[in-house]
């Protein structure tokens, strides 16, 4: 490599990296607000889907309200914690849905489940 384009190359680098820390530094909070509400909005998107594959019964509806709540209640939250909440409901979900019912006593749970998991955020 010639000697102007490693000069060039460390320049341009050392300028890219600046202008990134200064825009981190000045825009961080902004940045920071905006990816947190588009993952969150991604992650009820996906899970949105999910529910909608469970065999329509009177509590699929329910479902899909709670776990409207639960969207709500994690997009209040800080964006890791939020995301954690979100997951672990998620997995509770999914392990009462896997047979593609969803009962009375498995929603009275989740409810449960999910007031609990609420408390401890708060």
């Amino acid at each position: 490599m010639k000697k102007g384009c490693f000069l060039t190359t460390i320049t341009i680098f050392t300028i890219l990296i600046g202008a990134g820390l200064y825009i981190g530094d000045k825009y961080g909070d902004r940045i920071v607000q905006f990816f947190k509400g588009r993952v969150i909005e991604l992650t009820a998107d996906s899970f949105e889907d999910y529910i909608h594959r469970i065999t329509d019964d009177a509590y699929s509806d329910s479902l899909k309200v709670l776990w409207s709540e639960v969207t709500k209640d994690a997009a209040s939250m800080e964006m890791e914690e939020g995301l954690d909440y979100m997951s672990t409901v998620m997995k509770k979900m999914k392990s009462y849905t896997k047979d593609s019912l969803f009962t009375s006593e498995e929603f009275e749970n989740l409810k449960e489940f999910i007031k609990n998991e609420t408390r401890q955020k708060n």
